[in-house]
This record gives C-alpha cells, sequence and structure tokens, in this order.
C-alpha cells in the first residue's frame, strides 16, 4: 500500500492549486445528443436513461454488470468478454452467426460497435452513457430494434488537467487510471490521453491449476479536437484500443463432483482443464483497436453537415472445458475475428423556432468469422452419450460400465453397430468449423421533429435499409485420429461437423424502419409523450452441422409507448409503459447435434418502467429504479399454428427488478468531504434460455453495493473504499451452455464479496 503515500507526498510538493470550493449536493443538467444534436432531456419524446460521470463515480460503477442496476428495463451479464449479454427489454444481443445482426445497438460516440466483441466494455474517462428503449432504427440504425446504448466519452477541452487513480483489493485487484488533458494551440487544437488497466485474480479456484473468472485489461484512448479559428470547421479524432488477457470460464458441472468429491459451485472450486490436463490453458483473450474521425461543417449556429468515419478491428479467443467436469471429455475453443468500416453523412438542421432534424446516408461494411473447434477423448465421450445411441427397451448388457462413473470405454461393442467387432475409440481427436461473412448495408434516413402548437410537436423518422450478405463456410478434420463417433452421428470422420466446403453465397434483404412520436409539455418542466415504432431484424444465413444452408426469416418488432417525464433543479422522474408485438422471433437452441438460430414465431411483452432521482436538500440525493417486463412466447404463431415454446419467458428477463440508493455528503472538516452512496439492486427470477428447461435458471436475488469517498479538497485527493455484493449473495450468470447438449449443463457463478480501495488525484483545471 505504499502507492497511496507516494501520491499524497507527490501532491503536496508540487504547485498549490486553489483550493476548490465546498461542493454541495445537485442534479445534473443533462445533455442528450442521441436525437438532433445536443437536446435537452425534456426535448426527447421517447424513454431513456442517462448516467453522468458524477453517478458513474459516486457509486463506483466500474462493470457493464453494475451499470445495467442503474437503467429499468437493462439486463446485463458477461460470461466472457468477448460474449456480454445485453438485454433491453426482453431481447438480447445474441450472434450465434456472422450473418446475424444484434437487437441491442451499442454505440461509441456516435458509432454503431454491431458486434459484441468489438464493445469497448472499460467504463473509464466517460461523460455521460444514454440508453434509450425500443426500437430507434431511424436514429441509430439497423442494429437497434430493442435498444441503444451510447457511451460518450470526455472530449478535449482547452485547458489542462487530468487525474491519476490507483487502487487495490481482495482476490489480487489492482486498479490504474488516469487522464491528461493537453492543450496545445488556445482554442484550436487540444488533446487527450486515457487509460486503465484493471486486474483480479480469478474468484473460483482450480484443481487443475490456477484460476478461473478473473480480470486482466488493459485499455487506451487518444483523443484530439480540431477547431480552426475563424471558421466553421471542427474536427475530433478518437482511437481506442484494449487488451483482455483474463483466465478461463468457471463452466462448472453439478452433475459430477469436482477433485474435491464437491458438486456445490458457490465453494467456488472447479476441477476444469484443456485435455493435456491443464488447468492454466483455459483463458479468455480479446484485443479491440478502434478509429473514430468527425467532421463538422457549421453554416450557421443551428444547421450543420457532419461526417463520421469509422474502423474497428477485434478479435477473441476463448478456451473452455465444455464438460465442466473433471474428466478428460471435452477441450473447446471459439475463436471470433471481426473488422468494420462505417461512414456516415449526416445533415442537422433547424428553423430555430419549429421544425428541427436530421436526414442522411450512411455505409457499413464488416467482414466476421468463428472458428469453433472441438476436441474429445471419445473413451469418456461415449460413456456419456451412450443412452443417447440406445432405443429405450434396449438393456445394457452385462459387463458395460455405469454410465453416470463415466469409466473409459476402449471401443463401440460391436453388438450395438451390427458387427462382429468392436471399433475402438480415440483417445484424441479435433476438429474445426469455419464461417465466414462479409455483411454490407446502406442506409438511408430521415427524422424530423415539428412543433404543431407551443406545447404540442410530433417527431416522426423513416430509414430505408439495404442489405447483403454473404457467407462461406467449412468443416474438417483437424487433429488427432478420426472421430469412430462419427459412425454414429453420420458426420464421419468428425463427430460434430460433416467434412464440407461451402463455396460463398450471397443473398440481398432490404426493409423499412419508422417511428412516430407525440410530445406534449405540460410545463415548462414536464411533459407526456406517446409513440409507436417499427423494429427489424435481418435474415440470418446460417450452415447446420451437416453443411447445409439455412436462412432464418427476418424478426420484426412493432413498440408501443407511453410516458410522462419532469425534470427540475430538485426532482428528476420518468415512468413509461409500453407495448410491443413481435413476429418472427430469432431463438436459438441445441437440436440434435446443431445449434443455431431458429424462428420461434410470435411473442408479446408488454411492462412499465420507473426512475426517479430527488434531491433532498443539499447533502442527500435519493434515487431509484423499477422494471416490470412480461415478456412470453404466444399460444399461437402469425399463421393459426400452435407454438414450440408457447408460454415460455423470454431468457434472462426477470419480471421484477429495481434499484434504490442515495448519495450523502458532508463536510467533517474545513479541508475533508464525505461522500457515501450505498445501492440495493434486486431482480426477479431469469430462466437462461429461451426454451425454459428446468435447472437452467437463477432465483430471485439482490446485491448491496457501496462506495465511501474521502476527499482532502486542498491537496485534491480522494479516497473511495468500495465494496460490491456485500452480502456475499450466491448467484449465476450462466446455466446450460454446450454441456446441456450432451445432459450435462454446466454453471457459471457470479461474483463474490468484493472489496477494495481507490486513490485519485486530480490536477490541473
Amino acid at each position: 500500500m505504499f502507492l497511496p503515500v507516494i501520491f499524497i507526498f507527490f501532491a503536496t510538493i508540487v504547485q498549490a492549486q486553489e483550493a476548490e470550493p465546498d461542493v454541495i449536493m445537485e442534479l445534473d443538467a443533462v445533455t442528450i445528443t442521441s436525437q438532433h444534436g445536443d437536446q435537452r432531456l425534456l426535448d426527447i419524446p421517447a424513454s431513456i436513461t442517462t448516467i453522468t460521470a458524477r453517478t458513474l463515480e459516486n457509486a463506483n460503477i466500474a462493470t457493464m454488470e453494475q451499470l445495467a442496476g442503474f437503467v429499468p428495463g437493462l439486463n446485463i451479464l458477461t460470461q466472457t468478454p468477448g460474449r456480454p449479454n445485453l438485454v433491453i427489454r426482453g431481447l438480447t444481443s445474441d450472434e450465434v452467426s456472422p450473418t446475424a445482426q444484434p437487437r441491442v445497438s451499442v454505440y461509441l460516440n456516435h458509432v454503431p460497435i454491431s458486434r459484441a466483441t468489438m464493445a469497448v466494455t472499460e467504463l473509464y474517462d466517460m461523460e455521460r452513457i444514454e440508453v434509450m428503449k425500443g426500437p430507434q432504427g431511424t436514429l441509430f440504425g439497423r442494429g437497434a430494434q430493442a435498444g441503444a446504448i451510447h457511451f460518450i466519452t470526455r472530449r478535449p477541452t482547452n485547458e489542462f488537467g487530468g487525474h491519476l487513480t490507483a487502487g487495490f483489493g481482495n482476490f489480487g485487484m489492482m486498479h490504474f487510471e488516469g487522464a491528461l488533458n493537453l492543450p496545445a494551440i488556445e482554442d484550436v487544437l487540444s488533446f487527450r490521453i486515457a487509460g486503465i488497466y484493471s486486474y483480479h485474480d480469478g474468484f473460483v479456484r482450480n484443481t487443475e491449476g490456477g484460476t478461473l473468472n478473473g480480470k486482466n485489461t488493459l485499455g487506451g484512448r487518444f483523443s484530439t479536437s480540431f477547431t480552426p479559428q475563424n471558421s466553421n470547421f471542427s474536427a475530433d479524432l478518437i482511437v481506442n484500443y484494449q487488451r483482455d488477457n483474463a483466465p478461463g470460464t468457471a463452466f462448472m458441472s453439478r452433475t459430477f463432483p469436482n477433485a474435491d468429491g464437491e458438486t456445490d459451485i458457490f465453494n467456488r472450486v472447479a476441477s476444469l482443464s484443456s485435455l493435456n490436463g491443464r488447468g492454466e490453458d483455459l483463458h479468455n483473450r480479446r484485443e479491440i483497436f478502434g478509429t473514430i474521425l468527425n467532421m463538422r461543417y457549421h453554416f450557421n449556429e443551428r444547421n450543420y453537415i457532419s461526417s463520421i468515419t469509422s474502423f474497428f478491428d477485434a478479435s477473441a479467443n476463448s478456451r473452455f472445458d465444455a464438460d465442466g467436469s473433471p474428466f478428460p471429455i471435452m477441450d473447446m475453443r471459439e475463436l471470433v475475428n471481426s473488422a468494420q468500416l462505417t461512414q456516415e453523412i449526416r445533415y442537422n438542421f433547424s428553423d430555430g423556432n419549429r421544425f428541427s432534424g436530421i436526414a442522411g446516408v450512411n455505409f457499413w461494411i464488416e467482414e466476421v468469422s468463428h472458428t469453433h473447434q472441438f476436441a474429445f477423448n471419445e473413451q469418456y465421450l461415449f460413456g456419456l452419450l451412450l443412452p443417447m445411441f440406445l432405443p429405450p427397451s434396449t438393456p445394457i448388457p452385462p459387463g458395460l460400465p455405469i454410465v453416470p462413473n463415466l469409466f473409459s470405454m476402449p471401443a463401440i461393442p460391436g453388438w450395438m453397430i451390427g458387427q462382429p467387432f468392436d471399433i475402438p475409440l480415440p483417445d484424441f481427436h479435433e476438429e474445426k468449423n469455419y464461417t465466414e461473412a462479409i455483411n454490407r448495408a446502406f442506409d438511408v434516413f430521415f427524422d424530423a421533429t415539428y412543433r404543431i402548437l407551443p406545447r404540442l410537436s410530433l417527431t416522426a423518422g423513416v430509414r430505408g435499409i439495404f442489405e447483403n450478405f454473404s457467407i462461406e463456410n467449412r468443416a474438417w478434420h483437424s487433429d488427432g485420429a478420426p472421430s469412430a463417433l462419427g459412425m454414429l452421428t453420420g458426420m464421419a470422420p468428425n463427430f460434430f461437423f460433416a467434412p464440407i466446403e461451402n463455396p460463398r453465397t450471397n443473398r440481398s434483404f432490404s426493409a423499412l424502419t419508422w417511428r412516430t412520436n407525440l410530445k406534449y409539455d405540460i410545463c415548462s418542466r414536464s411533459n407526456v409523450f406517446a409513440g409507436y415504432s417499427r423494429g427489424h431484424r435481418p435474415n440470418v444465413l446460417q450452415y447446420n452441422s451437416a453443411g447445409e444452408l439455412q436462412i432464418i426469416d427476418a424478426e420484426t418488432l412493432h413498440s408501443f409507448d407511453v410516458g410522462y417525464r419532469i425534470v427540475d433543479s430538485r426532482l428528476m422522474f420518468d415512468i413509461s409503459l409500453f407495448y410491443q408485438l413481435y413476429r418472427g422471433f430469432q431463438s436459438w437452441k441445441w437440436e440434435g447435434m446443431n445449434f443455431g438460430q431458429f424462428d420461434a414465431g410470435s411473442a408479446t411483452n408488454f411492462g412499465a418502467e420507473i426512475s426517479g432521482r430527488f434531491l433532498v436538500n443539499d447533502n442527500l440525493v435519493v434515487f431509484g429504479n423499477y422494471a416490470f417486463t412480461h415478456a412470453t412466447f404466444d399460444d399461437k404463431d402469425n399463421d393459426g399454428n400452435p407454438q414450440a415454446m408457447a408460454g415460455n419467458v423470454f431468457r434472462l428477463t426477470p419480471r421484477h427488478s429495481f434499484l434504490l440508493g442515495f448519495t450523502a455528503g458532508f463536510n467533517v472538516a474545513n479541508n475533508i468531504r464525505l461522500t457515501f452512496t450505498p445501492t440495493f439492486r434486486w431482480q426477479g427470477h431469469i430462466f437462461f434460455e429461451d426454451a425454459n428447461d428446468p435447472g437452467i435458471e437463477q432465483d430471485a436475488y439482490g446485491l448491496l453495493n457501496a462506495n465511501l469517498a474521502v476527499t482532502f479538497k486542498q491537496q485534491r485527493l480522494t479516497l473511495s473504499m468500495f465494496g460490491n455484493n456485500l452480502t456475499n449473495e450466491n448467484y449465476l450468470i450462466g446455466a446450460g451452455n454446450t454441456g446441456a447438449m450432451f445432459g450435462i449443463p454446466t454453471f457459471v457463478p457470479g461474483a463474490p464479496r468484493m472489496v477494495g480501495a481507490r486513490l485519485t488525484w486530480r490536477f490541473g483545471a
């Protein structure tokens, strides 16, 4: 703990800074950029939640999961860094095929991050985060069927300043963060550099070596702002980099005990490894690089044209023990490489009185490849799968192993395959399946607001979407002996994937999304709004394990919203009611040896979302939110046919959830101020799959977090002591997974109690 001492010493010998004035509580003035340029929250006729930089700091929001608690209707669970599950009003961002597009659009500084693999998930040096719910196609584009999460980072300013942060905690936690703002040419050119390193050991001990469910993230961001004097031109350049090098995910079995003889996964002891017996081989690695160039030309104060160009490149590599047991059965890898280029030309216009809006075009192209690598010890795998290959009435001859014990079987008995001899089972077989897609889209969009009466305004927008997806696929036997079990699955010499080479296939589609909203201003501080919007998720091209091309129909969403909002200096409150109809719902499932998306038919979703912040006095702000979501598959599809998942609830969707908290701040001395922010988040029961299989679920639970900050105003130092999951609640962040296909679902435990402290020094302006 010598680093905080060095910080304090350094802060006392640098040139003295003017002490900050006493800070009193206030509600942040919220500016929204997600619609027609900079607007007040009251100008938005839709359901939106904004998390400001002050809220992020006061509540010590460091992860996407913590962020979700502050947004009603948002749920985020992350098993691996490369596949975060983003859920808005019950719709998840699943991407099973490389041509599958997200329902939840992630934006970074007005640029779409179309694939979850590319999402820069470290919440450092943020200005604010905006979450818009319901279809946002006219504003955010084709990937915003369920809503959009917009991360807005701090821009360079004309003042020198910045901060440095160092933190430590349990599980070997280390956190270093900093930002430096440098004005190069006054009022013309400025730079901002920010970075983060965040680490903690895995909180699951692995008896086969190392730990699991840990973190090791390095990130950096460079921003520059250029505004020539006496010119209507300005430009911003942002360069992002993030690298994750974390240990593997703890896919733990409740069917088979670990090496210590335990099946209670919340003892957080696993026995997982690669087929060579090394637990250290399991990993979650990811690397992201991205650039954004935003150029603007102002014709006057209210009318300007902008060009936003971006390029993002990401790679993710995960290796995991899919069976969750100490037996050497399955060793799997998933590799995802993706690159995307976007170009948008947008015109923002306003007559300064009654009419304002945007019009533009957008071009998007991405190249994505998925590689699935499956390795098996078939002598163990056959013991696990034996019931699948036997007719229900077939007696198991004497001498065969008892299947639950998973004794190694050296061969397939000849009587099973009608042969007079046994077929040897290899102790190592490996196969790979590679799918590559090139996805293109061209959009034309228009969205505008017209003030019909002094208090009544109409907002409407439309986006035309023209898409082309091309996909190719191949599978092959990559290492080890040919699969003997492939004789039973029909995929020989492979087990999962038929060896095949599929040439590139192209398909083109087009669609329209639109919205219309009415807003009535009750007074200058409050309004009511109502609207309809149509969401669209494109068709999906995918190959099944037999190498056959499947085309899944597009998914459409009809969404109706009404709401009320009030914003003043002491109170921010809003309530929204929504009703949503889905057609061609794209779900995913294991079916036989196939894993992919399918058309689950029709579904209905309705609910309510409430959030508020109240300034009690200069020393206390209380806040909270509540969400009710009733999202189920209909009894019959659009053609009147019974549905397989009739009555099932959407996965990862609690019916009820809420968060309560407060921020209390007071001066304990002339130079010292305390700020205390506890929060309690509760969510109801969830299923982890749309199939709602019993046992693949999580009961209701609550998490208590708290952050206590001590600020030394003259030294500009803040010492924060935080605790997450203070009651050490047991809960799951994943269940089912690959093991469910073999009748042995695996489970991923959530983080236990984590505590630590951080010291921040602010300098300059």
